[in-house]
């Protein structure tokens, strides 16, 4: 079943190549929007077809408050390298992800970050790593299986344990936070309640990401993720002729569709 509804596919398609596609192009008409997009992958579980739906369809200035918010609030510079033709790959292997971000020349990247996202959900009961074909013909299919599905375990049970160990030693009240004169103070010097509830999500989110910064190195190689590409024609080209001539059958699909996309892009 389809993610998304025909009136939203409808929609979809003046902004990307593809509605259902694990690869397409972004042709949304904004540059603030593509890149605002690419930004946002990183820091969400959400596809970029669904990010687009929920945040920037009916928000006709969500781009610039993004680039407003994580360049001038979190000093995210980042954001600032994207600015050309740009590809969403979605679904893909850690092993695949270091092939194409190892080409830096003429090509910038925004990955799913495994520091702000956690892993542990599952789709239709399966963890997301990657199936290698030649593997699951293998004798060693139910080693690869075992293996990997151990490490989503040990890496899921851990989460909240973990974020329990940091938060007894590094507790919310021995941090500082700025309050709302811009004052820099120790948690229990919050008086308002807005300061307070603003370094509550601060600490908790810094706390977690710290969890999962420890936690992502259980993770397989073949775990699967997401990663936004913006380069010229000329890197892409170059990128594709590593893809193809790769030994690794899901690389060499990226390649396949990858092209199909720039093509339908730059025609």
């Amino acid at each position: 079943m389809s993610e998304f509804s025909e009136s939203e596919k409808e929609i979809l398609l003046k902004h990307f190549s593809n509605v259902n596609g694990s690869v397409f192009a972004i042709i949304t008409p904004r540059q603030v929007d593509r890149g605002a997009l690419m930004s946002r992958y990183s820091r969400t579980d959400k596809s970029m077809r669904k990010i687009f739906l929920d945040e920037f369809l009916q928000n006709e200035t969500r781009g610039e408050e993004f680039y407003n918010k994580v360049l001038l609030e979190y000093g995210d510079d980042s954001v600032a390298e994207l600015g050309e033709a740009q590809i969403a790959i979605e679904g893909v292997s850690n092993i695949a992800v270091k092939t194409i971000e190892d080409r830096r020349l003429g090509l910038s990247y925004l990955e799913k970050s495994s520091r702000y996202v956690s892993w542990e959900k599952k789709i239709n009961g399966e963890y997301k790593f990657y199936r290698e074909p030649d593997i699951m013909e293998s004798k060693y299919a139910d080693i690869y299986l075992e293996s990997c599905n151990l490490d989503f375990d040990v890496y899921s049970r851990n989460i909240e344990p973990m974020i329990s160990y940091i938060q007894e030693r590094e507790s919310i009240h021995s941090q500082r936070f700025k309050n709302s004169h811009g004052e820099e103070v120790l948690f229990s010097y919050l008086k308002d309640e807005n300061d307070i509830k603003s370094a509550t999500r601060i600490y908790n989110a810094t706390i977690k990401a710290k969890a999962l910064d420890i936690l992502r190195g259980i993770l397989p190689a073949g775990t699967m993720t997401n990663v936004g590409i913006t380069g010229n024609g000329r890197a892409f080209e170059y990128l594709l002729t590593i893809l193809y001539s790769s030994n690794l059958h899901e690389e060499r699909d990226l390649a396949q569709k990858m092209q199909k996309e720039l093509d339908y892009t730059i025609s």
